[in-house]
């Protein structure tokens, strides 16, 4: 273990990352509002660990997504319980992150010299919500089927554009296989690593810049 260690020292310096870590302390006017951002960075792991678990039982098409998901839900070792810490953390992770956004406003969070990290929350902002709507086709069952159908149909009411930009997303004019193909890939390839890169840059910024007090 002795020789592990300093390897570790002599390359990334671990030791010197736990000490800036543990030095750092909350200002005395963090309350809790301030610990939603927190909330919501944690959850991705949990998402990723509990995602990566049921995908072997996960079949994206129209006739077959359901019968896996029974089978997990009844017959699986504790498959009910990872498919359940996958839905619910998500919906908590998105209602954590919702009212943190707008709450830098009267702090100033988004304001010099903290503009860098205003821009690395949006992304991972706009990136935590799009796996919660590329999720909802896997099961094929009727909510998600027409949840998919009103997420994908809001840009058609947009002259010129609005059908083009309703289509490219189901691969169809309606909602089916397509869809489904095109969720699910977006769903475990498109959006954990993006959403691994980005909130990565948000953390720092902060610990540099700091957490902003109330506007006076």
């Amino acid at each position: 273990m002795g020789r592990v260690y300093d390897r570790s020292e002599e390359r990334p310096e671990i030791q010197a990352i736990a000490d800036d870590t543990t030095s750092k302390h909350a200002p005395p006017h963090v309350n809790t509002p301030h610990r939603l951002g927190g909330i919501t960075l944690t959850r991705p792991s949990v998402q990723v660990a509990t995602g990566s678990a049921t995908t072997p039982h996960h079949r994206p098409t129209a006739t077959e997504a359901l019968g896996p998901v029974r089978y997990m839900m009844t017959e699986v070792n504790f498959g009910w319980l990872v498919r359940s810490v996958h839905r619910r953390p998500a919906s908590t992770m998105v209602s954590t992150m919702i009212p943190h956004a707008p709450r830098v406003y009267p702090t100033g969070g988004s304001k010099k010299p903290r503009e860098s990290t205003w821009v690395t929350g949006v992304v991972p902002a706009a990136l935590t919500v799009s796996p919660g709507v590329t999720g909802y086709p896997s099961p094929r069952d009727q909510i998600g089927h027409r949840a998919v159908k009103i997420v994908t149909g809001v840009p058609e009411a947009i002259p010129f554009i609005g059908s083009p930009s309703v289509e490219s997303p189901r691969g169809s004019v309606s909602v089916g296989q397509s869809t489904s193909t095109r969720f699910h890939s977006s769903h475990t390839s498109a959006s954990p690593p993006l959403t691994a890169a980005f909130m990565p840059m948000h953390s720092p910024t902060i610990r540099k810049q700091g957490i902003p007090g109330p506007s006076r």
